[in-house]
């Protein structure tokens, strides 16, 4: 009986450490095979060149991983404010998201340098400078954050319109009374002789139509989508400030990749990066255009009055602004700006 027993629990044995074997080889098997997600969140509508970038960037990634790689997009703010996903992404809690450096000023001082006027010539220029050297020592700051920066994207040059008269210069801004939003933007149009007051975004189109500001600055897009066009009479191309796009990703999770799979996601990273500044430029055109067909009056302002605008706007500002990133930062993103400016 004792003989018996023991032959029935060494069975049993064997059973045990065989299913565990191949409870073991299965669970290899499944690491091995395991889809990597990514998920990725942002707070701009789907119909943007910014989410077309990244649905882009999906295709490209599951193409080139063969579907180990899996990006879900977060578009519109469904994981919350640009704030909520930055700590979202800091956490771990999600793989990437991004917005514009201003609205991380506080957190990431050296953003500040982005905050001047006038650096840019056009969008080609903005794209030279966002990928030298200086625009990659820019996203450094990041590390401390346990993020990485993945690359910069375009919002668009920020615009002047108005009820009154086209802008081609200093001059003609004289006087007008427009909507002021924070401290550096309110000081370095006020410094041109613009007044400015507060007023929400929301109330904006409102206190347009009905007089209360005679102008107002935003990007082209925003321009068309808010049919602030209705409430006035002259778009100005004064291009007075680029809003970038700082795409970036949870420091822990790229340290985790294979050197193979991280090269996947920066390479199409890269290629959905390049798409968003083509399709950014087009949809702008493309815009104007259905703004002058429909009798629109647009100008364009003269680059040597845009600089001089610019030196007067950043002579107020300056002290403002390397009190935030330092003298060092400010400097160097500067001395970038003037080598990739072509004369």
């Amino acid at each position: 009986m004792k003989k018996k027993s023991v032959k029935i629990v060494a069975v049993l044995l064997g059973i045990s450490l065989t299913a565990g074997m191949l409870s073991g080889c299965a669970g290899t098997s499944k690491a091995e095979d395991a889809v990597i997600t990514v998920r990725l969140a942002h707070d701009n509508n789907v119909n943007t060149p910014l989410h077309k970038a990244f649905l882009k960037f999906e295709e490209l990634v599951e193409e080139k991983s063969d579907g180990r790689i899996d990006i879900v997009l977060f578009p519109g703010g469904e994981m919350g404010s640009v704030q909520d996903t930055f700590e979202q992404c800091r956490r771990g809690d999600i793989e990437m998201s991004g917005s514009t450096t201003s609205n991380f000023t506080q957190a990431i001082p050296e953003f500040a340098a982005w905050e001047s006027f006038y650096m840019f010539d056009d969008t080609d220029h903005a794209k030279r400078v966002f990928e030298s050297e200086a625009g990659k020592k820019m996203m450094e700051p990041l590390d401390r954050m346990n993020l990485e920066g993945i690359g910069y994207m375009e919002l668009g040059f920020r615009n002047f319109s108005n009820s009154k008269r086209p802008i081609n210069s200093a001059e003609d801004l004289k006087g007008l009374k427009i909507r002021g939003y924070n401290p550096i933007q309110i000081k370095a149009w006020e410094s041109l002789g613009v007044n400015t007051t507060s007023v929400s975004w929301n109330e904006l189109f409102t206190s347009l139509q009905q007089k209360l500001l005679d102008g107002q600055e935003c990007a082209t897009n925003s321009f068309y989508t808010e049919k602030f066009y209705e409430a006035q009479t002259y778009w100005s191309l004064t291009k007075h400030v680029f809003t970038n796009f700082l795409w970036y990703a949870n420091k822990d999770f790229m340290n985790s990749l294979s050197e193979e799979d991280r090269e996947i996601i920066l390479s199409c990273a890269r290629e959905a990066i390049d798409y968003n500044w083509e399709l950014a430029d087009k949809t702008e055109e493309e815009t104007l255009s259905k703004l002058a067909d429909s009798g629109f009056q647009i100008n364009e302002v003269d680059i040597e009055a845009r600089r001089a605008m610019g030196e007067t706007m950043n002579a107020a500002i300056r002290q403002d602004i390397v009190s935030q990133c330092g003298e060092e930062t400010y400097d160097m993103l500067m001395v970038a700006v003037k080598a990739e400016r072509q004369e």
